[in-house]
């Protein structure tokens, strides 16, 4: 099942960048201070720490690259640059089964990531939700979350 959800304008990457931290600040993540790695994104790590020091959040973001993934321990990845199958395997591959996934460069979204963001031609920056990626995370995510996915469609 696909669900799908909108948000704002300005500069898109700073908006998914944005989305992706209010999504994972409603995930129950078992972690006090959640590990998000950001897949051979150098770029946008910078965002993201901007973005967790104003926020002054407990995320701690890191880069590292797609073969490291099997021997991190990342609570959360963030996939920009590989395709839906490469997420998919990387995720089975990763050292913690119990892992949250996002993604900006998978628009169906029907395998790999979780959460999959984008902006449209508008610049209105959108997610669609993988419930059956979710699923197998057993990470519970608000219902809200899922709902304002559901209301896009």
């Amino acid at each position: 099942m696909l669900l799908m959800c909108s948000f704002s304008h300005a500069n898109s990457n700073q908006n998914i960048y944005q989305m992706t931290l209010s999504i994972l600040s409603y995930a129950k993540i078992s972690s006090p201070q959640p590990d998000l790695c950001l897949i051979d994104n150098t770029v946008a790590l910078a965002e993201f720490n901007q973005i967790i020091l104003k926020q002054n959040s407990k995320i701690k973001a890191q880069n590292i690259h797609d073969h490291e993934l099997n021997k991190t321990n990342c609570d959360v990845i963030f996939f920009s640059k590989s395709s839906p199958t490469v997420e998919q395997k990387l995720i089975g591959e990763s050292l913690k089964k119990s892992i949250l996934s996002f993604s900006t460069n998978n628009e169906d979204c029907e395998v790999g990531s979780v959460f999959c963001l984008y902006s449209n031609k508008a610049g209105i920056t959108k997610f669609k939700v993988n419930l059956d990626s979710l699923a197998k995370t057993k990470i519970h995510v608000d219902p809200r979350v899922l709902l304002l996915a559901q209301n896009m469609e």
